[in-house]
């Protein structure tokens, strides 16, 4: 399992997000404090969404490739919230 904090910058970002990660086999969720959705859920992504980095749960352990398709989330997370640890 991995974690990353990452963010959105407005409607476009978001739908963005959902297509990359409809797209991947990989189990994704969002957590924002207790809340934790589904990440590809364009419905459940927006009712997390905040003005705060939220962090992004991927199941497997292999996945570098798609986080290289997600580092401008990963970016906009760590000017966001601060320190940005993945683990």
């Amino acid at each position: 399992m991995k974690k990353v904090r990452i963010g959105f910058w407005g409607m476009d970002s978001i739908l963005e997000f959902v297509t990359i990660a409809g797209k991947c086999k990989e189990k994704m969720e969002l957590m924002n404090g207790d809340f934790i959705v589904n990440a590809k859920s364009l419905l459940s992504v927006l009712s997390l969404v905040t003005a705060e980095a939220v962090e992004l749960i991927i199941q497997e352990e292999s996945c570098d490739s798609l986080l290289n398709r997600l580092d401008l989330y990963v970016e906009h997370g760590r000017l966001l919230g601060g320190k940005n640890i993945v683990f």
